[in-house]
């Protein structure tokens, strides 16, 4: 293999790494994988989503296989995808036949706080929430032993003050009004708030050519085109010159091979 093949098989191998990407999430909604997406770029990873299970209605989010050790670790600091608990029609929506009232009882519970957990992530700022009730047991005179009690733990993004998007009294407020007989003071909250990698600046995408790169990558890139088209250029007068060599020596033999014929047909002397 000569210089210039090898020169044109590294120029080549840079571009299609350059444009090799890897799936670091699939099998999401549509709506989680644009809350993916938005992270990933409000860090400087571009990402981009594909179809990954047409019938399914389910997607995958794509990013430069360069950026990926840091796209799951800004993924994993958000949370994302988020795994919300089980709600109502994930817990009653089966078909299922509740033979035991404990068992009822403890599917209801279970779908209640999915559905609680479920209202306080849909608030701008909580990446996750999870939510617990203990509720009191009744005697079998059927008085009620106890007060009702819930504890909530909120994973949320601070704000530009450091503030978190809900207070404690709020989340009180919201949980208690879900069970009867629940006081708000019984609900002890936890407020945990997501440390996030620094964020870079903000993508500036600019044309080139017929693609969209970033402002940054647009210098290396033209770097690149330009080592690639000498590449093509030398290859290129490399082969002409190679071919009018073999055309010289090509008549240059026939030229030989005509004037040892002659030679041959050259009568000899008498003698």
């Amino acid at each position: 293999m000569t210089r210039t093949a090898r020169l044109l098989g590294l120029a080549l191998a840079a571009i299609a790494a350059a444009g090799c990407q890897t799936a670091v999430l699939n099998g999401l909604s549509e709506q989680d994988t644009n809350h993916a997406i938005a992270a990933l770029q409000r860090h400087g990873i571009t990402a981009s989503k594909e179809p990954d299970n047409p019938e399914a209605r389910t997607w995958k989010v794509l990013v430069p296989s360069r950026d990926t050790p840091k796209a799951w670790t800004i993924l994993q600091q958000y949370r994302l995808p988020a795994q919300p608990g089980r709600r109502f029609q994930d817990v009653f929506g089966k078909n299922k036949l509740v033979v035991a009232p404990i068992e009822e009882k403890a599917l209801f519970l279970e779908a209640l706080q999915g559905e609680i957990g479920h209202t306080l992530e849909s608030v701008s700022g909580i990446v996750s929430a999870r939510v617990h009730f203990a509720l009191p047991e009744t005697d079998l005179a059927g008085q009620t032993r106890g007060e009702a009690k819930a504890s909530v733990m909120l994973e949320y993004h601070p704000d530009a003050s450091s503030q978190s998007p809900l207070r404690p009294d709020e989340v009180q407020r919201l949980v208690a009004s879900a069970v009867s007989d629940l006081k708000p003071d019984n609900v002890s909250v936890i407020m945990k708030p997501v440390e996030l990698v620094e964020s870079q600046q903000s993508v500036n995408w600019v044309a080139f050519g017929p693609i969209i790169v970033a402002e940054q990558s647009l210098a290396p890139m033209k770097l690149l085109t330009v080592g690639v088209v000498l590449v093509f250029v030398v290859l290129g007068a490399s082969l002409y010159w190679n071919g009018r060599v073999m055309n010289d020596l090509r008549f240059q033999l026939q030229a030989a091979q005509r004037q040892a014929r002659a030679i041959q047909k050259t009568p000899k002397p008498a003698a």
